[in-house]
């Protein structure tokens, strides 16, 4: 006799089984607050492990703003919640050069924290072509286990595939075959580790008059079939910012207002 028989669960009826799984699953998953109330509120509490979040808008829309707040967030919410020696770390895979230490000094200077130990916290691989962000992906499952990764992060996704699909040298079937394979496997590795993996995406202009949305990802036709968490960023003028949920499995369509601080997003105030 088993465990699950001992607790009177049969493993043969399909809905007993189901909800012992789901009771594991659910008991390990956590969820990251960003601290700004209202964006916190349309995505439900905060960012969920287990799930991939695609978050696309125009270079002035706090994109990577919000990658460098979550890590420090991120970071905060382990060490409170977590012993030392099973403490997570953050992976953060930089395409764009973006990526500031003294960033991150600032933000953790905010919430009464180390810098030097979020710093030390935050795994940077600098990523300089879509071979090596699927050749890193490929080590990624070792590196996970190894440093005992929580959250994951590539700022941008989509920076590469841009400048590879116009290349002469590079067959486009080729390019397509990698993002593909990339997509392919950063999902499979979310759910398997129950990370919160966030993806920032360059874009492109949404050449439908009416469309609400004005602009998409570059490459919507393939990151649609892989990302259901999908936050639209946009600037309007001044201090005003939205954050608008297009597409989620867990949430209805909303949007809030937000501003970018010295402290990071926090809620719009007049």
């Amino acid at each position: 006799m088993d465990n699950l028989e001992l607790l009177g669960i049969d493993k043969n009826n399909i809905y007993d089984y189901n909800y012992v799984i789901n009771r594991i699953k659910n008991k390990n998953q956590f969820k990251l607050s960003l601290e700004a109330d209202n964006f916190d509120k349309i995505l439900n509490g905060g960012f969920n492990s287990s799930s991939v979040y695609l978050i696309f808008g125009s270079n002035s829309s706090g994109k990577t703003q919000l990658c460098h707040q979550v890590s420090v967030k991120a970071y905060q919410y382990f060490l409170s919640n977590q012993k030392k020696e099973n403490q997570k770390s953050i992976l953060y895979f930089d395409t764009e050069n973006t990526f500031r230490p003294e960033r991150i000094t600032e933000l953790s200077g905010f919430y009464n924290l180390n810098h030097k130990k979020v710093l030390k916290s935050i795994l940077v691989s600098r990523i300089r072509s879509n071979s090596i962000l699927l050749l890193s992906l490929k080590n990624l499952e070792e590196i996970i286990k190894k440093n005992s990764i929580g959250l994951f992060l590539i700022d941008s996704i989509n920076h590469h595939y841009r400048f590879e699909k116009g290349e002469k040298d590079i067959s486009y079937s080729k390019t397509k075959r990698n993002f593909l394979e990339i997509l392919k496997k950063i999902n499979q590795i979310t759910k398997k580790f129950n990370l919160i993996t966030i993806i920032t995406a360059q874009i492109t202009p949404n050449f439908i008059e009416d469309a609400f949305v004005k602009e998409l990802p570059v490459a919507i036709q393939f990151l649609n079939h892989f990302f259901t968490e999908i936050i639209y960023l946009s600037h309007k003028k001044e201090r005003k910012y939205y954050a608008h949920i297009v597409n989620s499995q867990k949430v209805p369509e909303k949007r809030t207002l937000y501003e970018i601080t010295n402290e990071g997003i926090k809620d719009f105030k007049i």
